[in-house]
């Protein structure tokens, strides 16, 4: 009876959490919402778009965009600003190539490298700059 009752349990789990682009967006809004930014991507990265009709692209530029967000303003307390505005560019640059047009990543993108400019010597690094040459910024 009680290996039964595990099988139950477990089908009923597997049921319930199944991918359903309901399910999708809000597990995904759930993650954003808990900072939990990796398990949203693999989320994502793991879906079926067979299996689904959420905007899987949607989702992930949304994701790209809050994890830059979460990193530039709040980030890991541990990790250097320099580190944190780095991570957020290169979040940045993913929405970017995901929406060319998305002016929230834009902006942010713009408001970073300001900073940049007035620090001497001081660059999120040549591999960065050269994506956001091939988006259009000349920094």
């Amino acid at each position: 009876m009680r290996f039964f009752s595990l099988i139950l349990l477990s089908l009923l789990f597997v049921s319930c959490s199944s991918s359903t682009p309901e399910n999708i967006s809000k597990s995904v809004d759930q993650y954003i919402a808990e900072d939990n930014y990796q398990t949203a991507l693999e989320l994502l990265n793991n879906a079926d778009p067979d299996q689904t009709d959420a905007d899987l692209t949607k989702l992930q530029e949304k994701t790209y965009l809050n994890y830059g967000l979460y990193l530039e303003y709040r980030g890991p307390e541990d990790s250097s600003m320099r580190d944190r505005m780095t991570s957020a560019l290169e979040q940045f640059i993913k929405v970017l190539n995901i929406n060319p047009n998305n002016e929230k990543a834009r902006s942010e993108i713009q408001q970073i490298m300001s900073i940049y400019e007035t620090m001497p010597d001081r660059s999120p690094g040549e591999s960065i700059m050269e994506d956001l040459r091939k988006l259009g910024f000349d920094y």
